[in-house]
């Protein structure tokens, strides 16, 4: 090969190297009037530097799925300007995965009764479950968690970025996780009900033996 065809070989690999990484993968999105103009914003759980992973035996969270730091973009309709917000469940530039698959609906929702507009993100925990935080959207875009002391939410069945299975309630949400452990194995119902003064949730539990059946007629 003459060194002009290996150097523009060069040129087109690495072009296609910088193409893959900066192009963003998206795992979740959606569309509410998060700014109170009465327009739809759209919003997107992405990442700008995927990580397409595959693996090779079986086992519980294996499979193809999409690894990278994620950020919640929302574009305020009118302005078109875009926000980016760095999402994480526990700590800031945290790697969260996500199935490959076609962007998710996001699940967006007054969590709290408060009038703003959350959504719901989660991980992988084990077979039956993933781990579930809420996010806030402001009228300016940016994206923050909700609550200082934010409540463990773990969704039975989980298998998705975002859970409608996360279900409000006056004054809160609910949902239903399984257990295999403990005094009472099986299926418990949590409620989380918002303290306005304390600004958190305070929630709590209860066996509930339909949860499971209900869960599964989704």
């Amino acid at each position: 090969m003459s060194l002009p065809s290996l150097l523009g070989a060069l040129l087109l690999v690495a072009t296609a190297e910088v193409n893959t990484q900066s192009v963003p993968w998206v795992a979740a999105q959606g569309a509410a009037d998060f700014d109170g103009d009465a327009v739809p914003d759209a919003i997107r759980i992405e990442t700008a530097h995927p990580t397409d992973i595959v693996d090779d035996l079986p086992c519980a969270g294996c499979g193809h799925r999409v690894e990278g730091v994620f950020a919640a973009v929302v574009t305020l309709s009118r302005s078109m300007r875009a926000v980016s917000s760095p999402v994480a469940l526990h700590e800031d530039g945290e790697t969260l995965w996500f199935w490959h698959h076609d962007p998710a609906p996001l699940a967006i929702a007054d969590y709290n009764g408060d009038g703003r507009l959350e959504f719901n993100l989660g991980r992988f925990v084990n077979s039956n479950k993933w781990e579930y935080g809420l996010f806030t959207v402001g009228r300016d875009g940016r994206v923050t968690r909700l609550a200082k002391d934010a409540p463990e939410i773990y969704v039975a069945p989980g298998d998705e970025p975002s859970s409608r299975r996360i279900e409000v309630i006056p004054g809160g949400f609910r949902f239903h996780d399984f257990g295999n452990a403990g005094e009472i194995p099986g299926w418990w119902t949590f409620t989380c009900l918002w303290q306005r003064g304390a600004q958190k949730f305070a929630c709590t539990d209860a066996p509930d033996p339909t949860a499971g059946k209900q869960a599964e007629h989704r």
